[in-house]
């Protein structure tokens, strides 16, 4: 299994990071990863435990994860319901912690695990490195929009 987890610090307020962070109106502006995002299941204005998602990234790989854990403004976690053949499985969570007014702790985690059984000692050390520089611009564009947002 490979674990990929990043974090930054972000000079605006908590409920403005997630409220940015789960917003799929503004999410192209700052997240490098998507080409397209579409719920497929579950409420389409408020995303909620069982709510699925469609992601197709910019890579072209298209993966289906469902929302096991939301509570705003802290958490968001999904698991992988259905992805690429190279994916056993796939789940992360994006927690979000008020340090001091004005100020959040962006800690991305994701956990990877590659199939076939056989390959697996191959692929999950490239899914780690690919998955280690995406949570590093992801968490960067977050930052940089939330931090432009708050003035």
């Amino acid at each position: 299994m490979a674990l990929v987890e990043s974090r930054t610090t972000i000079h605006a307020p908590i409920d403005l990071v997630y409220r940015i962070s789960q917003d799929y109106s503004v999410r192209y502006e700052w997240d490098p990863f998507p080409e397209n995002i579409a719920v497929v299941s579950g409420p389409q204005q408020t995303l909620a435990v069982g709510t699925q998602v469609h992601i197709k990234s910019k890579l072209g790989m298209h993966m289906v994860v469902e929302f096991v854990q939301v509570q705003a403004p802290c958490v968001t976690a999904v698991k992988m319901v259905q992805g690429p053949w190279f994916l056993a499985k796939f789940a992360g969570s994006w927690i979000f912690k008020a340090t001091v007014p004005n100020e959040t702790t962006a800690i991305f985690k994701y956990s990877i695990v590659a199939k076939p059984l056989l390959l697996r000692y191959l692929i999950e050390p490239l899914a780690y490195l690919y998955f280690s520089r995406v949570v590093k611009k992801r968490l960067a564009g977050l930052k940089a929009y939330c931090e432009q947002q708050a003035l």
